[in-house]
């Protein structure tokens, strides 16, 4: 009984190998020029292509995976605004919120899934994300592309020359991932302080991924005496600069030729201004709180030719009770994003208890504020929790795989 069943079954297998064999290749015999065949599929949605397309056929999977179709399903879809919501406390539950309407500031959800935990999200770029993990006393960094679930792990950092006279390093380690518009390829920047022979320098390093994966120190300059409380800023929008905002001026490096082109000192701003700089499509913004209450702020642009900033906009004080309906414990307030005319921004909300789940019991809310219309609003796809948002574009791109 048991031999029929098994010769039963491995005819069947047999007649839906050869069905599938025959469909593949009356599939094939259909096939489109490859240019038709890839403008047709920039058109359906990725869960598709990732979930059945690639599965129909062998021309149709290598279709989809060439590097042609990448970069042409990458040019379609980058001018599609979407965060990437991410539960901090279990590093699931996410999705993505697509911009549907600037001026009120409405997005469509759609869920996506979350890559298994190997860090924290520091930084994302055209639909790769850069995750930050540090235990054991070890530091190391992921490279993820949690559409396709592929990544790589980056466990080594950048070893120093001058080790031996090292007196200590800053714990700062400024990371963050780009693309080179010429040849798109990604690599990472990273960027510490330390100090030896007594004076203090900004040394910044390179990891070119897919070519040599390994740490290459591009640049170093003397820094001022770094202080515990001040926390240095990286920004990147997709292009070729790199913008690093240290306690004293704006380093802008080239990506592409992994040198520094320019250095702006920073605005001259009263002591009690808390700064926080976001990039406005090619322009760099500074937002500052005007008085010590926190309420109202002013918004500065800097002017690269003359280097100089100047007031562009000043926002609030916001009626958060208007937007939300709520009356609002606020502890601070975290400008996070500048797309488009939108300015998105976090609150974090009060009390919070002194005890061991502080990071975990963390409460915000995200709005937007429109700087044409000056309108505050809610960003309702967004719970009330302790959540984050981050750019994010879905891509195809592959990255190579290493074992756990």
């Amino acid at each position: 009984m048991d031999r029929r069943r098994s010769q039963s079954c491995s005819h069947s297998d047999t007649k839906s190998h050869e069905h599938t064999d025959e469909s593949c290749k009356v599939i094939s015999k259909l096939l489109l020029p490859e240019d038709l065949m890839i403008y047709i599929f920039t058109l359906v949605p990725l869960n598709c292509l990732i979930d059945s397309a690639r599965y129909v056929c062998k021309p149709w999977a290598d279709t989809i995976g060439s590097s042609h179709f990448v970069e042409a399903c990458g040019r379609r879809r980058r001018s599609k605004i979407s965060l990437y919501v991410e539960n901090g406390t279990t590093r699931s539950n996410s999705y993505m919120l697509e911009f549907k309407d600037d001026v009120n500031g409405q997005f469509e959800r759609t869920d996506f899934g979350t890559p298994q935990e190997m860090g924290h999200l520091i930084s994302t770029c055209d639909g790769i994300f850069l995750l930050w993990n540090e235990r054991h006393g070890s530091r190391e960094i992921v490279v993820v592309n949690p559409l396709l679930k592929c990544w790589l792990r980056i466990s080594r950092f950048p070893d120093y020359p001058f080790r031996e006279s090292l007196e200590y390093i800053v714990a700062s380690c400024q990371c963050n991932i780009t693309r080179v518009p010429r040849t798109a390829k990604f690599k990472l920047f990273l960027m510490d302080s330390v100090k030896f022979s007594g004076a203090f320098w900004f040394v910044f390093y390179v990891l070119r991924i897919g070519i040599d994966n390994s740490w290459e120190e591009i640049a170093r300059k003397e820094s001022p005496r770094p202080s515990w409380n001040i926390f240095w800023q990286q920004l990147y929008s997709g292009g070729n600069d790199i913008y690093w905002i240290t306690k004293s001026e704006v380093i802008v490096m080239d990506v592409d030729k992994e040198v520094i082109l320019q250095e702006y000192p920073l605005p001259h701003l009263p002591n009690y201004s808390d700064l926080k700089y976001l990039l406005m499509g090619n322009r760099i913004s500074c937002i500052a709180s005007k008085d010590l209450s926190s309420t109202t702020y002013q918004i500065y642009i800097l002017d690269f030719d003359s280097g100089k900033w100047s007031l562009y906009h000043e926002m609030g004080p916001f009626d958060y009770v208007a937007a939300c309906g709520l009356e609002l414990d606020i502890i601070d307030v975290v400008f996070r994003f500048w797309i488009n005319d939108q300015i998105i921004f976090r609150v974090s909300l009060g009390p919070v208890h002194n005890n061991s789940d502080i990071f975990k019991n963390k409460k915000y809310m995200h709005f937007g504020y429109n700087v044409k219309t000056r309108q505050l609003t809610k960003i309702e796809g967004i719970a009330e929790g302790n959540f984050e948002v981050w750019l994010h574009t879905n891509s195809l791109v592959s990255l190579p795989r290493t074992p756990t």
